[in-house]
């Protein structure tokens, strides 16, 4: 683009005119002929007429149009340049991933990205909220692209949401929660992608309660020997299905988890 605006507000219609939605104030400082000073003023001005917002901090999106009854742009048109604005590996996951896929019904309000560790502070905003959650053996398979109308995200596919759910079971609000989605996922699961994804440096409790729920809730003996295969070679001990829950119930010797919960669903 010219770097050589005058106005604020005609750098932002440049953007729009060439598919962006997004920009910081560092771009600003280096495009626009005004003060730094006068640009926050254009900010602050553009920001109470409802045709930006500011998401992070010296990261802004436009409202266009179509979007200003939401007030509010979707994240997954802007996740790509956030995350690199934060300069922090990524993916969109759990629920968010889940209902990309089709296999969940998530609120709009709420979005889910894990990324590399440290994980960024949650953005909390009236209409949404951008939940990040943190992966320190951030994973090698099972991060597909999803074309978006501004260019592209990354996505956790359905096989690595699947393990990425039980392994943030906690935060999700346990295991009856996510068990109808398990299951819409499980129906779409590729066999080459999950023995891909069971490779990635799981927790092996993750993998127990995976097999378990697998073999003895989703009742799908194929996916659920593959999970087996995996554990063959490792080290277990006992797991709790519900983490947060109590130690009680019976213990499955096979997948060496211990039956802590009662699983309420329409499977």
């Amino acid at each position: 683009m010219d770097n050589t605006n005058k106005h604020t507000a005609d750098y932002i219609k440049g953007l729009r005119s060439i598919g962006k939605y997004a920009f910081t104030e560092d771009d600003l400082y280096i495009s626009i002929l005004k003060t730094k000073k006068n640009i926050r003023k254009d900010l602050d001005r553009l920001r109470d007429k409802g045709e930006i917002k500011n998401i992070r901090r010296g990261f802004y999106t436009i409202i266009p149009d179509e979007y200003s009854n939401m007030g509010t742009l979707p994240v997954e048109l802007y996740t790509d340049d956030l995350m690199k604005y934060l300069r922090k590996k990524y993916y969109v996951g759990l629920f968010s991933a889940a209902m990309l896929h089709g296999a969940a019904h998530q609120q709009p309000q709420e979005f889910y990205i894990v990324s590399a560790s440290p994980k960024p502070r949650n953005i909390k905003k009236k209409k949404f909220i951008i939940n990040f959650s943190e992966k320190k053996k951030f994973p090698v398979y099972g991060i597909e692209e999803k074309k978006t109308l501004t260019g592209y995200l990354k996505l956790s596919n359905k096989e690595l949401t699947f393990f990425d759910l039980i392994y943030y079971v906690k935060n999700l609000g346990g295991i009856n929660r996510i068990i109808t989605i398990l299951d819409e996922l499980r129906e779409e699961i590729k066999i080459s992608n999950f023995k891909d994804v069971v490779k990635n440096k799981f927790p092996n409790t993750v993998y127990q309660r995976a097999g378990y729920i697998m073999e003895h809730i989703l009742h799908d003996k194929k996916l659920s020997s593959i999970i087996e295969n995996k554990l063959s070679r490792e080290k277990t001990r006992v797991a709790l299905l519900n983490p947060s829950g109590k130690k009680y119930g019976e213990a499955d010797n096979k997948w060496k988890v211990q039956v802590n919960i009662k699983i309420e669903s329409d499977l």
